[in-house]
C-alpha cells in the first residue's frame, strides 16, 4: 500500500478505536500482537517515531514470567528490550493460574500529543463523513 492518506486513515480508525483518548500520548494496549505491530508499523511509516521514542508497559497476572513476556512482546512487536520500561503485576490474579496463550496487554506510548490530535480528527472526520452519505 503505497498511498499515504489510505494509510494514514488506516491509522486513524485503528487509533479510533484501540487508542489512548484521555492522556496526552499517541498510544494504546492490547492483548493482540497484530493490533499493536500495525500501530508501531503505521506510526513509524507516517510519522516518523523511532524505537527510541517508544516506550512500552506490560500489564501482566501474578503468576506470568515478566522476562519471558517481554521477550515475546519484544520480538512480536520487532522493538528493543529497552522500550519495555514498566511491567504491573494485577495482585488481583495472586492464586488464580493464567492460561498458556495469554501474554498480558501490552501497551506503546509514543509522547506525541499533536499526532493523537490529528488521528482524533482525521478518524472523526471520516466517520461524519460516511454518515452524511446515508444509509
Amino acid at each position: 500500500m503505497r498511498d499515504r492518506n489510505v494509510i494514514e486513515l488506516a491509522l486513524a480508525m485503528l487509533y479510533l478505536g484501540e487508542g489512548f483518548k484521555k492522556t496526552d500520548v499517541t498510544g494504546m494496549g492490547n492483548t493482540n500482537p497484530l493490533i499493536l505491530k500495525t500501530f508501531v508499523t503505521l506510526i513509524k511509516k507516517c510519522y516518523g517515531a523511532k524505537n527510541d521514542q517508544l516506550q512500552c508497559q506490560l500489564h501482566l497476572r501474578a503468576d506470568q514470567n515478566e522476562k519471558e513476556i517481554r521477550n515475546y512482546w519484544s520480538s512480536e512487536l520487532n522493538l528493543p528490550l529497552q522500550c519495555f520500561k514498566f511491567v504491573y503485576f494485577d495482585k488481583r490474579t495472586v492464586g488464580s493460574k493464567t492460561y498458556p496463550d495469554y501474554k498480558g496487554v501490552c501497551m506503546v506510548r509514543w509522547g506525541n500529543v499533536a499526532i493523537q490530535r490529528k488521528l482524533i480528527n482525521l478518524s472523526k472526520d471520516f466517520c461524519e463523513r460516511i454518515i452524511s452519505m446515508g444509509a
